[in-house]
C-alpha cells in the first residue's frame, strides 16, 4: 500500500527512484509529486523548488529513455506542464526571489531540447495539445526570459527548426510559444559573430520548410485569390508569419550570407520552389535589395565621403540587383513562363510581376548608360535588359494566344502577362514601345467579356501607355497606332459571331470603354494645334481604309455567294459549302474592326479643340467637316441600300414555288438554312450603326440649341432632305432590321430636328410620331438593356428607346408632338409598375457583369425625379389629363351620407386608380394645377371610401381572390401582387390604402381639399372599426395618423365656428370610444388607433396652442377628453409591482395625461401617485442583473416612454424627491445611452423635456451627471451615456441657465483633466467628451471663460502626449474634435486666448508633430522611437491622412483671420461691443511662431520619419500664414539658434514657395 510523504527526504527518494513508479504497485511519480503539492498537511518550506528541480530534469532529459508514455515522454503528459505551472506560479509570490533558486536550475536543464520536444508534439495526433500547450504557455512565459541567454545559437537554430516542421491547425497558445523563440532566436542572430553557420545551416536544410511556411499566407496577397478548401486554422497566424519572415531573411542577408555566391542561393530555392511555389520570390528580391542597401558601406567600400563615391555606390547597388533580377528569370522564371508547356504556372506570373514591382518602384533599370559615367552599357550589362525584354515577349505571346483561342476557359494567365507589360512600360516605355502595335493589338483581341481582373489590368496598362504619350506630348501617334491595331482586328477562324458571349464590335464589355474617356480627356490637355490640323485627316483616313477593306471582302463574299448558288443544283451542299467559315468569319471581325475604328475615331474627333478644328472652308489645313459627314453618310447609305437590296433577293416573295417548295423540304430534312445572306444584312447593319454612331459623336460637340441662328451641321450630307428622312423611317419601322440600327437612325432624326430653329423641321411630327409608334409596339416592363448598343434586341429596344428620349429628346417631343402622341407617350409612361424588378436579364448569356440593367422602371424614375420633365408644359398637361382619366372611378364615392351607391366597388379600377396616384407621389404638389389638385384629393378620398367598403364586402363574404388583370392597355398594375403567389386581397387593399392616404397627406401640405363638414367625415372614417380593423402594417398606420393630426391641427387653426362644432364632434367621438378604459384587456386593441390619435392631439396642443388661443367650448371639450385619461393616472402602486416591460402601452399613456394636465394647468400633485422612480429602477436593475444589456424591441420601447414619464412626473409633482427623479434620469440614460438602437429614441425625449425644465431642475440635473462624470467607479459605458447626455441637454438650454452651464463646464473640465479614468481612458470616451467641449466652444463661446481656459489646454496636451501604448485603429474624430476647439477659440475667443499663447503654441505644435508617419521598412527600435511620440489614440500602422493636414491648415490659417471676439453682452457693453474692432492673433502670437514652425521642421528632417507630398500640399495654406507672422527677423533667429545644416534647408525652401505666392502689393 502506497504511503504518502510526510518530509521533503522522503519526496526526493521518490522523485529520484530509478524506476517509474518508484514501487511496483505504486502510483506513478508525476501522481506522488501532485498529491505531495496538493497535500496541505505537507508544508515543507522548499517543496515548490524541488517539485521545479524535479519536473525541469525529467522534462529536459533526453528523448531516449525508456518511460516514454506514446513515444515522447514526460513532455507530452499534461500533468507535467499543470504541476510545473502550479509550483512556479505559487513561487514567483513568494518570500524568497524566483531567480535565486531557479536561475541555476535552469543552467543544469536543456530547456532548448525541451522547447524543441515541445513545438515537434504538434505532429503528433494522439496527444492532447490543448491540456499541454495552455499550461506550457503560462510555463515559458516565466522560464524562458530567464533561459534564453544561456541557451546558445545552436539550441536556438533547433528550436527554429521546429517551429519551421509544424504542420499541424495553429492555436494561440503555440503560435506564442513559437513566436517567442523566433523572436529570441532573431535576436541572438543580431548578437552572433559567425553568421556564415546558420546562413549555410538555413540554405541547405531550413530552406524548404521556411517557404512552405510562409508560402500560403502569402500567396493569396499576391494573386490576389484565395483557395475556398483552406482551413483557416492551417494558416500561420500573421504575427509568427511576420516573425518568421524576419528571421529567415535576417539569416540569408546578413552581411556574411550576401557575400555569398548568389547561385548556391538560387539553386536552393529553385529545389524549394518547385514544390511550395514562387510566390515568395518577390518578398525575397525586395527584401535583399534592402539589406544591400542597409550594408552598402560593408560591401562596396569607397575611399572617401564625396558626393561621386555615394553615386558609385548607388549605382553599384542598382547594377547588383539589376545581375539578380537576370539570375532569378534565368534559373527560376524562365522555363516556369515558356508558353511551350501545357500548364503555365499562375506564382511564376505572380512573382515575375512583384519583381518588375519592385524593379519600377525602386527605379533599378537604366536603359542605355550609368548614372555619372555616361559609358554605355557592356553585353554583360545588358543581360538584365535582356532578360527584361524575354519577358515582355513571353507576356505578349501569352495574351496573343489567348485571343486566338476565344473558347479557352483557362484566362487565369491573361491578367498577369498583362500586368507584366503594365510594369514593363512603367519601368521604361521603351521596354513596350518598341512593340506597341502588337501590344494594342493583342489586348484588342482578347475575348470578351473579361473578367474583373483581366479589365483592369488593361485599363492600367492603357492609361500607362497613354500617360506618357501626353507627358511627351505624342497621343496624337498612339491614337494613330491604336487605330491602327484595331483595324487589323480579326476574330479566330474557328470562332463564328453567332455563338459569341459578346458581340466581337461591342466597346462597353470591353477596357475601350473607360479608355476613351481618358484618351479625350488627354487630346483636350496634351494635343497642340500643330498636331491637331494634322490628326484629323490622319483619323478620318484610316476610318475610311477600314471602310474601304470591309467593301472590297463584303463584295468577294457575294461573289462567292452568287457562285454558290448558281450551282446548288448540281453540287452537293458539302463539297462547295465554307465548312470552316472562314470568309464569314472574315466579314465579321472587319465589320466589328470598323465599328471599333468607328468608335474611337469619333472620340477623337470630337475631342479635338474648337479653336482650330472646325474648319469651314476645305482650302485650309484641318479637318474639312464636311468631308468627315459625306465619308460617313456614304457609308451609311451603301450599307442601307445594300442591305434593301439583299433582302429583296433572298425575301421569300422573290421566290418562285418551286425554290419555295424545296427549302422549306430541306429545312424539314433537318439541313441547315445558307447563312451567308443573313450574314451580309447582319454586317452591314453594324457597319451602318458604328456610321451613324460617329457621326453623331462628331456631331455632338457643335449641337446648338434650338434658338441657335445658325446651327452647325457636318456639311451638306448631314442635312437630310424630305426623301432621305422618309427612306429611313422605312428602314425603322421595318421590323427586320436590326434594333441596333433603329435605335441610331432615331437618334439621329432627332438630332436633325434640333438642328432646326425652334424644331420647325417639315417632318418632326413624323419622327416623333414613328418613334413612338416604334417604342409602344415593343414596349414590355419586364424588359432590361445593359447600356450596350450592340446588345440590343427586339425585346429590349424599347428600354434603350425610352432611355434615350427621356434623358435627351424631351424638349423635341414636347414641342412638336401632337397631343394623341404625348397622351400615348404618358399612358406608356403610366403603365410601368412602380416596383423593381428582384430579377435581371443578362443579354449575354449570364455572364458575369459590374453594372446595373436599365429598367422601365429605372427610366421612369428618372423621368419623374427631373425637374425639365416637369418643366414641360404640354407634356405635364398630357401627363395629368390621363391621370385624371385613369382615376375618374373613385370620384362616383363621397363620405356624405347617402351618396355611396351599394354596389360592390370594382375590383380592378380601384388598383389601377391606386397605380396612378403611387406615379403621383413622384409628382412635385406645385405643378398640380389648382382645380386638378382639388379633384385628385376628392377622388383620393373616395378611393378610401371604396376600399374600406371592399373590405367590409371580404369580411362578410370571406377571402376574396386576386383581382383580375386586363387584357390589354394596362398590362398591368399587378406585377407587385402577382410576385408572390400568397398574396391575399386583403393585403392587396391595405397596400392601396397607404399609397391613397400617403398623397392625401402629402397634397393637404400644400392645399386641404376638404371643407370642415368632410373633414369631419373623413376623421371619422379612418377612426370607424372598419377602416381601422385594416389596419395591419406599420406604413398604414403612420399614414392615418399623419392624415388624422394634420385635420384636427387644421381645425384647430381654423376661427370658423363651423369648424369648432366640427371638431367638438371629433372629440366627443374619441371619448365615446373610451381608449383609456382597461388598457391590458385584448379586447381593447381596437382602440390603439385612437388612442395614438389622443397622443397626437397633445402634442399637437402642447407645441402649437395654449389654453387661451383656443374657443371657450374647445377647452371644456379637451377638459372632458382629459378625464377619460383619469383610469391610467389612478393605477399608481400596483403599476410599479408589475413587469415594466410589459406596461408600456400604460406608462405611455400615463406620461400623456401628465403633459395633458399641464397645458389644461390642472394641479395633479395630490391626485397622481407617482410611479417613474420605481419603474426606471426596475428597468434599471434588469439591465444591471446580465452583463451586457439585450437591446432588442422591448427596450427600444420602453426605455424612451419610461424616460418621459421621469420628466412629465419631475414637472408635475412635487419638489421634495427631484433628487429622485433627477438621479433616475441620468443613471436611465448612462445604462442605455450607450446603445446606438436606444440612444436617438432616448435623444428626442431628452431634447423634447430639456427646454421645458425649470432653472433649479436642469441645474440639479446637470449636478447628478457631473457626479457620474467624476466617479472613478463607473464603467467607461456608462461614462460615456453621462457625457453625451449632458450634451444633449445643452443643445437647447432653458431661460435663465447661462451660469449653470458655465459653472457644469467647469467642472467638467476640470474632471476631465485631473481624473486618470477620464483623460487616461479609452479612446472612445476620449472622443465624446471633446465632443461636448468642441460643441460648447463652437455653439456657446461667450460661455467660456478664462479659468477653463487652463483646464482646455491641460487637457489637450494630454491627449496629446506620446506614448508607448497605442490603440489597433487610430481615432480620427479625436484629431478634429482637437482642431475645432482650437480653431473655435482662436476665432471667437481672441480675447482670453491671447493670455495663453504659449499653451496655444504648444498645442499647434504637437498637432504638427504627430501628423507625421513612420518611414516603411524600419526595424523594431527604430519604428518604437517614432510610435513613443505618437500619443495612444495614433497607431503607427493607420496614421493621420490628408483630411487631418487639411484641417490642421486651416486652423493655422484662422489665426490671421480678423475676428471680433463673442462675449456676453449686457446693456453697458453693448455699445463698446458694436464698435470693438475686428483684429486677429498674427501679431502677439508671432513670437510664438518658431515653436510651431519647428514641428514641422523636425517631421520633415527626421530620417525615421516621412511627411507625405499630399500631406504637405494640405498644410501649406496654414504654413504660409505661420511665415507671414514670423517675419524675416525671426525666421533668421530661428536657423541660427534651432537648425542644423538639413533643417536649414527644409526652411529655405518652405520660405521659397513662401515668396512665390506672397502678395507684394503690386497689381
Amino acid at each position: 500500500m502506497h504511503t504518502a510523504p510526510r518530509n521533503i527526504h522522503a519526496l526526493v527518494r521518490l522523485l529520484k527512484a530509478p524506476t517509474d513508479p518508484p514501487s511496483p504497485e505504486g502510483p506513478l511519480k508525476i501522481d506522488v509529486a501532485n498529491e505531495a503539492w496538493s497535500d496541505t498537511s505537507f508544508g515543507a518550506a522548499k517543496k515548490a523548488e524541488v517539485l521545479v528541480e524535479w519536473l525541469l530534469s525529467a522534462l529536459g532529459r533526453d528523448g531516449k529513455r525508456d518511460d516514454k508514455v506514446g513515444g515522447h515522454g514526460p513532455i507530452s503528459n499534461p500533468k507535467y506542464w499543470s504541476l510545473l505551472q502550479q509550483t512556479l506560479s505559487s513561487s514567483a509570490s513568494s518570500v524568497r526571489p524566483l531567480k535565486t533558486w531557479l536561475i541555476p536550475l535552469l543552467h543544469r536543464t536543456n530547456v532548448a531540447g525541451m522547447v524543441k520536444e515541445l513545438i515537434s508534439l504538434s505532429n503528433v495526433y494522439d496527444v492532447d495539445l490543448g491540456g499541454i500547450y495552455v499550461p506550457a504557455r503560462a510555463v515559458l512565459a516565466i522560464l524562458w526570459p530567464l533561459a534564453e541567454k544561456r541557451v546558445g545559437m545552436d539550441g536556438l537554430m533547433e528550436c527554429f527548426a521546429a517551429v519551421l516542421g509544424v504542420c499541424a491547425p495553429w492555436n494561440d497558445d503555440l503560435a506564442w510559444i513559437c513566436t517567442t523563440v523566433v523572436a529570441s532566436y532573431r535576436e541572438a542572430l543580431g548578437n552572433f559573430g559567425n553568421k556564415k553557420k546558420p546562413y549555410t545551416n538555413f540554405l541547405s536544410i531550413h530552406l524548404p520548410n521556411w517557404i512552405r511556411t510562409l508560402s500560403p499566407s502569402t500567396s493569396p496577397q499576391l494573386l490576389g485569390t484565395q483557395s475556398s478548401r483552406e482551413d483557416p486554422s492551417s494558416k500561420t497566424p500573421k504575427q509568427l508569419h511576420d516573425t518568421l519572415y524576419r528571421a529567415g531573411i535576417d539569416t540569408l542577408f546578413s552581411v556574411e550570407g550576401l557575400k555569398q555566391p548568389l547561385d548556391a542561393f538560387l539553386d536552393a530555392l529553385s529545389r524549394a520552389g518547385a514544390d511550395y511555389g514562387l510566390t515568395l520570390l518577390p518578398c525575397l528580391f525586395s527584401a535583399r535589395l534592402s539589406a544591400v542597401n542597409r550594408c552598402r558601406t560593408t560591401l562596396f567600400p569607397s575611399s572617401s565621403g564625396s558626393t561621386s563615391s555615394t553615386l558609385d555606390t548607388r549605382e553599384a547597388i542598382r547594377s547588383d540587383a539589376m545581375q539578380v533580377w537576370e539570375s532569378c528569370w534565368r534559373a527560376l522564371l524562365c522555363d516556369a513562363l515558356t508558353t511551350e508547356s501545357e500548364v503555365q504556372r499562375p506564382d511564376a506570373w505572380a512573382a515575375l510581376v512583384g519583381i518588375l514591382a519592385v524593379i519600377e518602384s525602386e527605379r533599378l533599370y537604366t536603359p542605355s548608360s550609368t548614372v555619372r559615367t555616361g559609358n554605355q552599357n557592356t553585353t554583360a550589362n545588358r543581360a538584365p535588359e535582356s532578360a527584361l525584354i524575354a519577358a515582355r515577349g513571353l507576356a505578349l505571346a501569352t495574351v496573343e494566344s489567348a485571343g486566338r483561342a476565344w473558347d479557352s476557359n483557362d484566362m487565369s494567365i491573361v491578367p498577369l502577362a498583362v500586368d507584366t507589360l503594365d510594369m514593363l512600360t512603367r519601368i521604361d516605355y521603351e521596354l513596350v514601345g518598341d512593340e506597341l502595335h502588337r501590344t494594342l493589338g493583342a489586348v484588342v483581341t482578347l475575348p470578351r467579356p473579361l473578367s474583373v481582373r483581366a479589365t483592369e489590368a488593361v485599363q492600367r496598362l492603357l492609361s500607362d501607355i497613354l500617360d506618357y504619350h501626353a507627358k511627351t506630348r505624342t497621343v496624337h501617334a498612339y491614337i494613330l497606332t491604336l487605330l491602327t491595331a484595331l483595324s487589323s482586328f480579326t476574330l479566330p477562324d474557328s470562332v463564328f459571331s453567332h455563338s459569341l458571349p459578346v458581340p466581337a464590335h461591342d466597346v462597353m464589355f470591353s477596357p475601350l470603354s473607360s479608355h476613351l474617356s481618358s484618351l479625350a480627356r488627354a487630346l483636350r490637355v496634351a494635343l497642340t494645334p500643330t498636331q491637331s490640323t494634322e490628326l484629323g485627316p490622319a483619323v478620318l483616313e484610316k476610318l475610311r481604309s477600314a471602310w474601304k477593306v470591309y467593301a472590297t471582302e463584303r463584295g468577294s463574299n457575294r461573289r462567292i455567294g452568287k457562285r454558290r448558288k448558281t450551282c446548288d443544283e448540281a453540287t452537293p451542299a458539302e463539297e462547295h459549302a465554307d465548312v470552316d467559315g472562314t470568309k464569314g468569319s472574315k466579314c465579321h471581325s472587319l465589320a466589328a474592326a470598323f465599328s471599333l475604328v468607328a468608335r474611337v475615331s469619333g472620340t477623337v474627333l470630337a475631342s479635338l479643340s474648337s479653336s482650330y478644328a472646325y474648319v469651314h472652308d476645305a482650302q485650309h489645313s484641318g479637318v474639312a467637316w464636311d468631308e468627315v459627314g459625306k465619308l460617313g453618310w456614304d457609308i451609311v447609305w451603301e450599307c442601307i441600300r445594300h442591305e434593301q437590296g439583299e433582302r429583296q433577293k433572298v425575301s421569300p416573295q422573290n421566290e418562285d414555288d418551286g425554290k419555295v417548295k424545296k427549302r422549306k423540304k430541306r429545312k424539314r430534312g433537318g439541313e441547315e438554312e445558307d447563312p451567308d445572306g443573313d450574314d451580309r444584312l447582319a454586317t452591314d447593319e453594324v457597319v451602318a450603326s458604328a456610321a451613324l454612331r460617329f457621326l453623331y459623336d462628331v456631331r455632338a460637340r457643335f449641337m446648338r440649341i434650338g434658338s441657335s441662328l445658325t446651327p452647325a451641321t457636318l456639311g451638306q450630307s448631314d442635312a437630310l432632305g424630305g426623301d432621305e428622312v422618309e427612306e429611313l423611317l422605312r428602314v425603322v419601322r421595318n421590323e427586320s432590321t436590326a434594333a441596333e440600327l433603329v435605335l441610331e437612325i432615331i437618334r439621329t432624326l432627332f438630332a436633325q430636328v434640333s438642328q432646326t430653329r425652334g424644331f420647325q423641321h417639315a417632318q418632326a411630327g413624323t419622327i416623333v410620331e414613328t418613334s413612338i409608334d416604334i417604342l409602344i409596339r415593343n414596349f414590355s416592363a419586364k424588359s432590361r438593356w445593359c447600356g450596350s448598343s450592340v446588345a440590343l434586341t427586339q425585346e429590349n429596344l424599347c428600354v434603350a428607346l425610352l432611355y434615350v428620349l427621356v434623358d435627351r429628346w424631351m424638349v423635341v417631343i414636347d414641342t412638336v408632338a401632337p397631343e394623341e402622341v404625348l397622351l400615348k407617350f404618358a399612358s406608356l409612361l403610366l403603365s410601368i409598375p412602380l416596383e423593381p424588378s428582384p430579377e435581371t436579364t443578362d443579354e449575354f448569356g449570364g455572364q458575369p457583369s459590374s453594372h446595373r440593367d436599365i429598367s422601365p422602371y429605372d427610366v421612369l424614375i428618372l423621368a419623374l425625379r427631373n425637374a425639365q420633365f416637369w418643366e414641360l408644359r404640354n407634356m405635364r398637361g398630357a401627363f395629368l389629363a390621363f391621370a385624371l382619366e385613369q382615376t375618374a372611378y373613385p370620384s362616383s364615392f363621397s363620405l356624405l351620407s347617402g351618396s355611396t351607391g351599394t354596389s360592390r366597388p370594382d375590383k380592378f379600377e380601384l388598383v389601377r386608380a391606386s397605380e396612378v396616384y403611387a406615379l403621383l407621389m413622384y409628382v412635385p404638389p406645385e405643378y398640380f394645377t389648382r382645380s386638378s389638385r382639388a379633384e385628385l384629393v376628392k377622388r383620393a378620398v373616395g378611393g378610401d371610401v371604396a376600399i374600406c367598403l371592399a373590405l367590409q364586402g371580404a369580411n362578410v363574404s370571406g377571402a376574396v381572390g386576386s383581382p383580375q388583370t386586363i387584357d390589354g392597355g394596362f398590362d398591368m398594375v399587378m406585377d407587385k401582387e402577382s410576385d408572390s403567389e400568397d398574396q391575399t386581397f386583403r393585403e392587396l387593399c391595405v397596400s392601396r390604402l397607404t399609397i391613397f392616404r400617403a398623397f392625401l397627406y402629402r397634397m393637404g401640405q400644400f392645399m386641404n381639399g376638404l371643407d370642415y363638414a368632410t373633414s369631419r367625415a373623413y376623421v371619422e372614417h379612418l377612426l370607424q372599426p372598419s377602416s381601422s380593423s385594416a389596419l395591419s402594417s406599420d406604413a398604414i398606420t403612420k399614414e392615418t395618423l399623419n392624415l388624422v393630426s394634420f385635420q384636427l391641427s387644421t381645425l384647430l387653426r381654423a376661427q370658423d365656428p363651423e369648424a369648432v362644432a366640427e371638431l367638438i364632434n371629433i372629440l366627443s367621438r374619441l371619448l365615446a370610444a373610451e381608449p383609456f378604459v382597461d388598457l391590458s384587456s385584448p379586447g381593447r386593441r381596437k382602440c390603439e388607433l385612437i388612442r395614438s390619435v389622443a397622443f397626437r392631439l397633445v402634442e399637437c396642443l402642447r407645441e402649437h396652442h395654449t389654453p387661451g388661443s383656443l374657443a371657450t367650448v374647445i377647452v371644456s371639450s379637451l377638459k372632458t377628453l382629459y378625464e377619460s385619461f383619469a383610469p391610467v393616472l389612478v393605477e399608481g402602486e400596483e403599476l410599479a409591482t408589475d413587469n415594466a416591460f410589459g406596461l408600456s402601452e400604460h406608462v405611455e399613456a400615463r406620461s400623456y395625461a401628465l403633459s395633458f394636465a399641464r397645458w389644461l394647468e390642472i394641479d395633479v400633485t395630490d391626485r397622481v401617485a407617482p410611479i417613474g422612480v420605481k419603474l426606471a429602477t426596475m428597468v434599471m436593475r434588469s439591465a444591471l442583473r446580465s452583463r451586457s444589456p439585450l437591446v432588442g424591441a422591448e427596450y427600444v420601447k420602453t426605455c424612451p416612454i419610461v424616460l418621459g414619464l421621469l420628466f412629465e412626473e419631475l414637472r408635475c409633482l412635487s419638489d421634495s424627491s427631484n433628487l429622485k427623479y433627477l438621479e433616475s434620469i441620468a443613471g436611465l440614460y448612462s445604462i442605455y445611452g450607450a446603445e446606438m438602437e436606444v440612444r436617438n429614441a432616448l435623444d428626442m425625449q431628452v431634447v423634447k423635456a430639456a427646454g421645458e425644465l425649470s432653472v433649479d431642475h436642469f441645474a440639479g440635473l446637470l449636478s447628478v451627471i457631473a457626479e457620474g462624470i467624476e466617479d472613478s467607479r463607473l464603467p467607461a459605458g456608462r461614462c460615456k451615456g453621462f457625457v453625451h447626455l449632458s450634451t444633449v441637454l445643452l443643445r437647447d438650454t432653458p431661460q435663465g441657465t447661462f451660469k449653470v452651464v458655465q459653472a457644469f463646464v467647469t467642472r467638467c473640465l476640470n474632471a476631465f483633466t485631473g481624473r486618470p479614468h477620464l483623460y487616461e481612458g479609452p479612446s472612445d470616451l476620449k472622443e465624446f467628451y471633446l465632443g461636448l467641449i468642441a460643441k460648447h466652444c463652437s455653439d456657446r463661446p461667450a460661455a467660456i471663460r478664462s479659468i477653463d481656459l487652463g483646464s482646455i489646454w491641460s487637457l489637450l496636451c494630454k491627449i496629446l502626449s506620446g506614448t508607448t501604448d497605442h490603440d489597433p485603429a487610430t481615432s480620427f474624430a479625436i484629431f478634429h474634435c482637437i482642431v475645432s476647439i482650437a480653431g473655435s477659440l482662436v476665432r471667437l475667443r481672441r480675447d482670453i486666448v491671447i493670455h495663453t499663447l504659449p499653451h496655444l503654441a504648444f498645442v499647434l505644435h504637437r498637432l504638427l508633430s504627430i501628423t507625421r508617419r513612420v518611414r516603411p521598412q524600419l526595424g523594431a527600435k527604430q519604428s518604437k522611437l517614432v510610435a513613443g511620440t505618437l500619443p495612444s489614440w495614433v497607431s503607427p500602422s493607420q496614421p493621420l491622412g490628408v483630411p487631418e493636414s487639411r484641417a490642421l491648415g486651416r486652423l493655422l490659417t484662422a489665426l490671421t483671420v480678423k475676428t471680433v471676439p463673442r462675449t456676453n453682452t449686457t446693456q453697458h457693453t453693448a455699445v463698446a461691443a458694436e464698435t470693438q474692432k475686428a483684429e486677429s492673433l498674427a501679431k502677439p502670437f508671432a513670437k510664438h511662431v518658431a515653436h510651431v514652425l519647428l514641428a514641422y521642421i523636425d517631421s520633415m528632417n527626421d530620417p525615421l520619419c516621412i511627411l507625405t507630398p499630399e500631406m504637405r500640399r494640405e498644410l501649406e495654406p496654414g504654413l504660409f500664414s505661420l511665415c507671414e507672422m514670423l517675419g524675416e527677423y525671426n525666421r533668421d533667429a530661428l536657423m541660427v539658434s534651432a537648425l542644423d545644416s538639413g533643417g536649414k534647408t527644409i526652411m529655405k525652401s518652405l520660405w521659397r514657395e513662401y515668396e512665390k505666392q506672397r502678395y507684394v502689393g503690386k497689381g
